[in-house]
């Protein structure tokens, strides 16, 4: 993890859940959408710019194609007048007779064709120095006044180059665009004339009426047109000199017109197949309208941005509310536990995850609340199994191993004693030390299950070293008693009751049989041993009587059946209400107790 993502981690550790979602709210949305949306903004702002200029630069290239076709079409124009012999011939002829010169003038009827057949051309003359001709709207004589004009000068120098100048008309006293050129002889190279083309002012007017903004078009000193507005003698200089001052670049540039600012975008066009260098395209454009679709979008786009960046804040403090009141809510709840008091509400309503930790909260709470009852009850319990253990050890001693038992052994090992040798007397010792060792050393705490079986088997054999063939036993363990631990001094009561209440009136044959067997249950193991006689039974009022004491939780006060209550109630106590004694019994035939407990 970088010392950033630590850093990070860090701030949120040390904050609120509701700071957390703001912070990362800014970090992880607002702080990346505003960066984008700026680089997005910027991006979008350039690229309208582009595509205004674009849209500027083609507009006025469009204008260019259009300009440049119309005098195409009137270059076109003078070649055919310029190659035309029969034109040459007229004008080259000295007429002395004027039937003759009309007659010639009647053959040149396709000039008036040229009109109508090119609908750029308002007129165009011929302006010769043959002075035996006569004026008429194609052919005109020169004067002294003509020759020396600059135009007439030019064209006769430059030998049949066209070029463009924006002149006077000396028929219509009209400004007209016109394609000059001197016209010479194809045939021995003598001078025709000047032939001068006049373009119709409103063929490039309506091409401009055309545009969007205001475009103009220049020509050296003159403005020759513009789209629609009639600049005063003012803004036509500025246009003039802008031109001028930019003749031979394109150019944008700011400039005041009528107190406003305009963009002028400048492009220069220098037409082919003439010695005119540069026509002047100009846009004109105030500046709050150049870019008035970019900032519209603009405009749309940022408060787009802003409002789904305000409608996001509104949606993560709604939801960040949401979160704290449902949070806060929890932490009720949970604090009303820390403080023991379990009696919550059930739900915080909704089906979110917090609904989920809350009953998780409140099923806990019912289980702590029914722990601290059960651990209160077991408590309760231990401190009755402890005064029962400590009972049953005094009455084991007193009552169980009485007086009777003792002496009646004693007086047995002195008739062994008597009659047989001393190996009898012994053994029996033996047993009876053990069997008293062992039962004066139980704490009442679980002790291995052989050493139970030991001290039950020691009782057993005692018994049967004292009645001899009246009374035999059996014990049979099928699991392993090594590894198994149960509370103490539970058989030996159990086996002594079948001696006392079942087979010590038999005169022979008694026979007890143990059977200690396990199972798997709930990842324990379910001991079960079975302690069974062939005595004389139980009638069956008798063992419904002892089976309702059994069942009863008051321990029982009699020493008769000390045995057989104790041990149910401590078994109760320490491995559950589930586990104890069952007792079958038929008169007669025998008696079975089954004891069942965890191990």
């Amino acid at each position: 993890m970088s010392k950033l993502s630590k850093a990070f981690q860090k701030k949120l550790d040390g904050s609120s859940l509701r700071s957390n979602i703001k912070i990362t709210f800014t970090s992880v949305f607002l702080i990346p959408v505003l960066t984008l949306s700026l680089i997005f903004v910027v991006f979008l702002y350039k690229t309208m710019m582009d595509w205004e200029m674009k849209n500027v630069t083609d507009s006025l290239e469009q204008t260019e194609v259009t300009f440049n076709n119309t005098l195409n079409q009137i270059l076109t124009l003078s070649d055919r007048i310029y190659v035309n012999k029969q034109l040459q011939n007229v004008i080259l002829k000295n007429y002395t007779d004027m039937q003759e010169l009309y007659a010639d003038y009647s053959n040149l009827f396709f000039m008036e064709n040229y009109l109508h057949m090119y609908n750029e051309v308002a007129n165009f003359r011929i302006y010769t120095e043959n002075q035996s001709l006569l004026n008429n709207q194609f052919i005109i004589k020169t004067t002294s006044q003509i020759e020396g004009e600059e135009w007439y000068q030019n064209a006769k120098v430059s030998r049949g180059q066209p070029f463009w100048i924006y002149k006077t008309d000396s028929l219509s006293n009209k400004n007209y665009l016109s394609l000059i050129r001197s016209v010479w002889s194809s045939t021995n190279g003598q001078f025709v004339g000047v032939l001068v083309i006049n373009i119709r002012p409103d063929v490039i007017q309506n091409t401009l009426k055309n545009k969007n903004f205001e475009t103009a078009i220049c020509l050296e000193n003159e403005m020759l047109y513009t789209s629609s507005q009639i600049f005063n003698d003012e803004e036509r200089n500025i246009l003039i000199n802008f031109a001028k001052e930019n003749k031979d670049v394109e150019k944008i540039k700011k400039i005041k017109m009528n107190g406003k600012t305009v963009r002028i975008f400048t492009k220069n066009f220098s037409p082919a197949n003439t010695t005119t260098l540069n026509f002047h395209f100009m846009y004109i454009i105030p500046t709050n309208q150049f870019n008035k679709v970019t900032m519209y979008i603009l405009i749309i786009t940022i408060v787009t941005i802003l409002i789904m960046i305000i409608l996001s804040f509104a949606v993560i403090m709604v939801f960040s509310n949401y979160i704290d009141e449902r949070v806060s809510k929890v932490q009720t709840g949970i604090d009303n536990v820390i403080k023991n008091n379990f009696e919550i509400a059930s739900t915080i309503g909704g089906k979110d995850e917090f609904e989920q930790i809350y009953k998780a909260l409140f099923e806990m709470s019912k289980k702590i609340k029914d722990l601290f009852e059960r651990i209160y009850i077991q408590n309760q319990e231990k401190e009755q199994l402890a005064v029962r253990q400590s009972e049953i050890s005094f009455k084991m001693l007193s009552n169980q191993i009485n007086p009777h038992f003792l002496f009646n052994t004693l007086e047995t090992i002195r008739m062994k004693s008597l009659a047989s040798g001393e190996k009898d007397v012994a053994t029996m010792l033996k047993l009876l030390a053990s069997l008293l060792r062992y039962n004066l050393s139980v704490k009442g705490k679980p002790v291995p299950l052989v050493d139970e079986i030991n001290a039950v088997q020691n009782y057993l054999t005692i018994q049967h070293m004292r009645f001899g063939e009246r009374v035999s036993y059996d014990i049979v363990t099928m699991c392993d008693i090594q590894k198994i631990t149960v509370l103490p001094l539970l058989i030996q009561p159990i086996v002594e009751n079948s001696f006392s209440h079942g087979l010590e009136d038999r005169v022979s044959g008694g026979f007890i049989y143990i059977l200690i067997n396990s199972e798997p249950k709930d990842n324990k193991q379910l001991l079960t041993i079975k302690v069974k006689d062939n005595g004389c039974g139980i009638s069956d009022e008798k063992l419904e009587e002892i089976n309702k004491k059994l069942q009863s939780k008051i321990p029982e006060e009699y020493s008769t059946s000390i045995g057989m209550i104790n041990v149910q109630s401590r078994i109760k106590l320490y491995y559950g209400s589930e586990y104890g004694l069952t007792i079958s019994s038929e008169p007669g035939e025998g008696t079975e107790v089954t004891m069942t407990m965890l191990c």
